[in-house]
């Protein structure tokens, strides 16, 4: 999980939580990145060798059941090594996005940047305790 600008408070306080509970299940790690003239480079430079996810409010939406059928696609094409990118206030530069290998959102609704990131990666975790064996309560 990448992101431009480093959560603070609450947001810091959960995204560090659910990065917590997914390590019990996969990999994860938390990266920012400053915001700035830089920031592309290093989002690039920092997810070089992974499939790059850019969340963008153009993206597509998923629903959990999808997001977990997507997760397993990955993991049996050899893409489950994903770097999950939010941009900063801005978003993404098109230039950036045609460097990813798709582009996501949560929903149409708009969220602040430290939201944003505690929904993917509460999302995150719900399709990885998901395909742990753990309960879903929508199945």
């Amino acid at each position: 999980m990448i992101t431009v600008g480093r959560p603070a408070g609450w947001a810091k306080n959960a995204a560090e939580e659910f990065a917590k509970r997914i390590g019990g299940f996969t990999e994860i790690e938390l990266v920012d990145v400053k915001e700035g003239a830089k920031q592309e480079k290093e989002l690039l430079e920092k997810s070089e060798g992974w499939q790059r996810l850019a969340l963008d409010e153009k993206g597509g939406a998923r629903t959990t059941a999808e997001w977990r059928k997507e997760f397993d696609q990955w993991e049996r094409t050899g893409k489950a090594k994903t770097a999950w990118i939010l941009g900063g206030a801005d978003g993404h530069g098109e230039s950036f996005l045609r460097q990813c290998s798709q582009k996501v959102a949560l929903g149409p609704q708009t969220l602040s940047h430290d939201l944003a990131l505690v929904v993917l990666l509460e999302q995150i975790y719900r399709v990885e305790s998901w395909r742990a064996g753990h309960p879903y309560h929508r199945e």
